[in-house]
């Protein structure tokens, strides 16, 4: 069930608002430096460290962020969807 979920929550390449999780270990520092280095905005917290939303109108940068670092990237507004019900 839970895989369901992630797999239904994965970001597609063009998604512009993201939810990106870095390494448990990450630092908001380290995870906000992710983000900086895909060329993507930083939207919001998500209350830990290893976690932010972020925003970025390229195309690539679902993509760009996992070269960056990002461990699971997930579609910020499906997201939201799915937690606000």
């Amino acid at each position: 069930m839970f895989a369901i979920f992630v797999g239904s929550m994965t970001a597609d390449a063009g998604t512009k608002e993201v939810a990106v999780l870095a390494p448990v270990w990450a630092s908001a520092a380290e995870t906000a430096e992710i983000v900086a280095r895909s060329g993507g905005s930083i939207v919001a917290g998500a209350g830990v460290a290893n976690v932010i939303i972020a925003r970025s109108d390229n195309p690539d940068f679902v993509s760009t962020l996992y070269s960056a670092g990002a461990w699971l990237v997930l579609d910020a507004v499906k997201l939201r969807g799915c937690l606000s019900v």
